[in-house]
């Protein structure tokens, strides 16, 4: 009975573990628990990112329209994720910041003479 109960747990946790979007378990074995890691020594780092250019990556590993020599992998590691699992993904990596506007109004500094 106690082995039963076990397994139910373990498969209902499994379950809700899959069911989360933003599950980036999986990730953190090649980009580092808080994404500060070169996966073995190729990409770039995925905490220096913005949230839209983590996006441009996962949706273009998903459609093979971006990658290096890891392209291969991160294919099949996206292959099921949804737009939404992609955006909730690079916000939640991202910290849900947004890239600031551009300032139509800055201008630039005179060049040194």
């Amino acid at each position: 009975m106690i082995k039963q109960s076990i397994i139910t747990i373990a498969t209902i946790g499994l379950f809700s573990m899959t069911a989360t979007a933003a599950n980036t378990t999986a990730c953190a074995g090649c980009h580092g628990a808080n994404f500060e890691k070169s996966a073995l020594g190729k990409s770039k780092i995925v905490k220096d990112l913005s949230q839209a250019e983590i996006e441009t990556a996962l949706n273009g590993y998903k459609d093979g329209s971006y990658g290096g020599a890891m392209k291969g992998v991160m294919a099949g590691q996206v292959a099921k994720l949804t737009k939404e699992d992609i955006t909730e993904i690079a916000k939640s990596i991202a910290g849900g910041a947004k890239a600031p506007a551009a300032d139509a109004n800055k201008t630039e500094a005179p060049a040194a003479k």
